[in-house]
């Protein structure tokens, strides 16, 4: 019977230290971007950020989601120009454009009160075309939030948004800060 008790005993503190992928959400954060129209720069934002992802801290490999972005809330200070911008990224068909992570190389773990940085792989579907991506990203853990920053490039050509006279580059910054519920 002492067995037993000393069995149970060990099996639960063995589960007491394991973790699990536990769901995080961010129902804000901040996006902004750069783009050229043949000479003029173009520069927009929306805090309109929304994410639900699956981490394990100390399984980093296994993490998956989704962050989404509203593309018809993105503003660049002129009416006219937000108008043709939403035109282009067909925001009233494709309200947001949506990567779907699949996992984070190069780190095993995410420590506590550390800034780490690596390298997300996923999907990023926009105006209705997906395309594989890949994004450096730092992740930083407080407690049992994390915050999470990307700056990354893409062509908008490969995903069917034709601006005349529009660059074949746009760069993004996006952060925002994830919660467990």
């Amino acid at each position: 019977m002492n067995r037993l008790r000393l069995g149970l005993f060990a099996g639960m503190s063995t589960l007491s230290t394991l973790t699990f992928a536990a769901p995080y959400q961010a129902s804000s954060g901040q996006v902004t971007f750069a783009y050229r129209v043949i000479i003029v720069p173009v520069q927009g934002k929306t805090a309109q950020v929304s994410a639900a992802l699956d981490i394990d801290p100390d399984d980093l490999a296994s993490a998956g989601g989704t962050v989404r972005v509203n593309v018809a809330s993105l503003k660049t200070g002129n009416t006219l120009r937000d108008d043709h911008m939403a035109g282009a990224l067909g925001a009233a068909q494709f309200r947001d454009a949506v990567f779907t992570l699949t996992n984070v190389q190069g780190l095993g773990r995410l420590p506590e009160g550390q800034a780490v940085s690596s390298t997300v792989n996923g999907q990023l579907s926009l105006k209705g075309v997906t395309q594989p991506l890949s994004a450096p990203v730092k992740l930083t853990r407080q407690g049992n939030s994390i915050a999470v920053a990307t700056q990354f490039k893409f062509n908008p050509h490969d995903f069917g948004v034709n601006y005349l006279g529009g660059a074949s580059s746009i760069a993004v910054n996006i952060s925002f800060k994830l919660q467990t519920p």
